[in-house]
């Protein structure tokens, strides 16, 4: 079984996360074959002083 992990973003401006870029990601990625595994929120960092909500949503692939 293969695993691929992708990284969603917050907005610039906001640092929200958005769901419809969470959901868009998935789709995509569904629509390439992958299987939807989990998601888990971090909070990485920008511009090495700002706080930066990420989503990681791990995939799996036979």
């Amino acid at each position: 079984m293969n695993y691929k992990v992708e990284e969603v973003n917050s907005g610039i401006f906001t640092c929200t996360l958005r769901a419809s870029a969470v959901e868009s990601k998935i789709t995509a990625m569904q629509n390439a074959g992958w299987k939807f595994e989990s998601m888990e929120p971090v909070v990485g960092r920008c511009c090495l002083c700002f706080s930066r909500y990420k989503m990681i949503v791990v995939f799996s692939k036979d």
